[in-house]
């Protein structure tokens, strides 16, 4: 016969052999199974875990505290700073040196005093006129000549045209016939008197020609003729200052140059070379890659803008 399992304690039975006679198994072995027993952390790993989640915890907070101060910084309104006035205090006894701002009037001439570092360039642009109108207003003739110190006529809105001012001549004044008849002088009879004194004749006055205000353009020399580096037509003004704009210089085959917007002063003197370079208020170019006055006899026209003749040059 055999042993039943007990529910309690569910041990394994380990049946051994019966004794030949059939009797009760001599002994009885039974095996228990150990209990399953869930996995513990140690004390140093739950450590280890507890500081993870502090640090975690304090860099959630780190991170939301500074996108808070990132944010309010960023909308906050900037101040823009208002600059102080500053004073300017100068010492008693020095004197302060006049500024060269002018605001002229439109068409006044201005009188300006030479600044270290002008050029006559630099001075005509501040007040908007050309150089040529300044070295006519003061008689210039080196444009690149001017001291510091010099004072300048700027004649600013162009220069004042010239009118030629005629000197009255007087008229003799005709005197009003009387009304009142004289007697006839009686005539000497008998014995003749002594003879009258003759008088000098009375002067007539002669009318006052005004000066001549007509420029006297004249071309005075043709320069390098036939090459073209050293080729120019050399002109001189003897008379009042003319402005050239429009005038015309050609040759006997008709090669013509206009003048551009030039004013030649009096006594001032202008060349035009045949080849190519920068105008000036002294010298102009022509542009061309040939010279022009080589030929034999050749002659130098110049034409005022209406198409006047002003003078000729026969080249020898």
């Amino acid at each position: 016969m055999g042993l039943e399992e007990s529910p309690r304690d569910r041990e394994e039975i380990e049946w051994p052999e019966t004794s030949p006679h059939g009797e009760l198994p001599l002994r009885r072995r039974a095996t228990r199974q150990p209990k399953r027993q869930e996995p513990r952390l140690s004390r140093r790993a739950r450590e280890l875990l507890t500081l993870i989640g502090i640090n975690a915890a304090l860099s959630l907070v780190i991170s939301l505290a500074v996108v808070i101060v990132w944010d309010a910084v960023v909308r906050a309104p900037t101040a823009t700073p208002t600059p102080l006035a500053q004073a300017t205090v100068t010492p008693a006894g020095t004197t302060v040196p006049p500024t060269a701002t002018f605001t002229p009037g439109p068409g006044e001439p201005v009188t300006y005093r030479v600044q270290p570092g002008d050029t006559l360039l630099s001075i005509a642009a501040q007040f908007g006129v050309t150089v040529t109108d300044i070295m006519i207003a003061n008689d210039l003739e080196d444009p690149n000549f001017i001291q510091v110190g010099q004072e300048l006529i700027v004649p600013v809105g162009g220069l004042p045209e010239l009118t030629p001012t005629a000197t009255p001549v007087a008229s003799p004044t005709a005197e009003p016939a009387s009304s009142t008849v004289e007697p006839p002088s009686p005539q000497p009879t008998g014995t003749p008197g002594p003879t009258d004194t003759p008088q000098p004749p009375t002067p007539t006055p002669l009318p006052v020609t005004p000066p001549a205000t007509e420029p006297e353009v004249a071309i005075r020399d043709v320069l390098g003729a036939g090459v073209l580096a050293d080729e120019a037509v050399l002109i001189f003004n003897g008379g009042q200052a003319v402005r050239m704009e429009d005038w015309t210089l050609t040759d006997a085959q008709d090669n013509t140059y206009t003048f551009p917007n030039l004013f030649l002063g009096t006594g001032g003197s202008v060349r035009v070379h045949t080849g190519a370079g920068s105008n000036s208020a002294t010298d102009l170019y022509w542009g061309l890659d040939a010279p022009v006055w080589g030929e034999p006899d050749d002659v130098a026209t110049l034409r005022d803008e209406s198409s006047l003749v002003i003078d000729t040059f026969e080249l020898p």
